[in-house]
């Protein structure tokens, strides 16, 4: 949220396309939502009232994926915390496009893969679904992280339209969420 914050800029006027775009998300994330909020809820409070939805998880894989989202925590931190300033919502757009001392960031976790960011968040909504166990969270979680997966797409068209050749090399070089470790050699 600091993150965020910081990086705010002066609201600006959406274009058409964006307006358009806007509302679309909202509504898909005003019918998740519910779901996702409701199913936290109920599973925290009224847990009986769900036990006919339960997916029979071993209690083990269930606690390392309680690591998993533990883990996936500072990932995602370091990744929000090296892009700072330049940090924007896919949903804001215009005013990135216009913001001068925006710089491609592409050190840090950004090193190995273009939208860490993305991917640790995809990696804990998913962990902590299935430490419920449950489809009245797993459900929602997926949609959630298809709908937030469709963003990526448009940010990746955005960071072209405002780096041009600059991100087009990135992209080259860098996968979009799955690292590549593996040592190149260079054959004489």
């Amino acid at each position: 949220m600091w993150t965020r914050h910081s990086a705010r800029e002066p609201k600006s006027k959406p274009s058409i396309g964006q307006k358009a775009h806007l509302d679309r998300y909202r509504v898909a994330l005003a019918l998740i939502a519910p779901f996702w909020f409701g199913g936290i809820a109920l599973y925290l409070i009224l847990p009986t009232w769900i036990m006919f939805l339960s997916i029979p998880l071993p209690d083990s894989f269930r606690l390392i994926m309680v690591g998993v989202a533990a883990l996936s925590i500072p990932f995602d931190l370091w990744a929000l915390r090296t892009l700072g300033k330049n940090w924007v919502h896919a949903l804001d757009q215009s005013g990135f496009l216009r913001r001068k001392e925006a710089k491609l960031v592409t050190n840090g976790p950004y090193r190995y893969v273009r939208n860490p960011i993305y991917l640790w968040s995809f990696v804990i909504i998913i962990a902590l679904s299935l430490v419920g166990a449950n489809w009245l969270l797993v459900v929602p979680s997926l949609l959630m992280v298809t709908m937030l997966y469709a963003q990526v797409g448009r940010e990746e068209r955005m960071l072209m339209d405002k780096f041009g050749d600059e991100y087009r090399e990135y992209m080259k070089r860098t996968p979009q969420f799955i690292p590549k470790f593996r040592h190149e050699t260079r054959h004489s």
